[in-house]
């Protein structure tokens, strides 16, 4: 998995949490079938852009998360030395995902399972910043 995955992982899933009404089936689907392929490999995101492109209301929240987490690296680099963004996930943001994305509701579970909280502390534990 790619750093940017990671960015776009954690976006994706703040993104869900965020959303008022559970996904449209097909939607759904798509996450549900990424969740068995992350579970068989967890560098196998899929395609969490165009879902989020088909979807309105999370590619609103998605475009917004994406920003602010990417600017909060851009902060991070600017003001200390580079350090790289892990390559490999936290084993609980893999796992928040395997289990948000293989759920039969994945906006409810990700309010359940995917809490601000969490992310931002697992956010945090990737970046080094608190």
């Amino acid at each position: 998995m790619k750093p940017n995955d990671i960015i776009t992982l954690t976006a994706f899933l703040t993104a869900l949490n965020q959303l008022d009404e559970p996904l449209p089936a097909n939607i759904q689907g798509k996450l549900n079938e990424i969740g068995k392929a992350l579970a068989a490999d967890p560098t196998n995101l899929g395609n969490l852009d165009a879902i989020a492109e088909s979807y309105e209301p999370l590619d609103k929240a998605y475009q917004e998360e994406l920003a602010v987490l990417e600017s909060e690296v851009g902060e991070r680099n600017k003001a200390l030395p580079l350090l790289p963004l892990p390559s490999e996930p936290s084993k609980e943001l893999t796992n928040t995902a395997i289990d948000t994305f293989s759920s039969n509701n994945s906006v409810s579970t990700a309010q359940q399972a995917a809490n601000p909280t969490i992310l931002k502390r697992i956010w945090q534990s990737i970046t080094g910043r608190k």
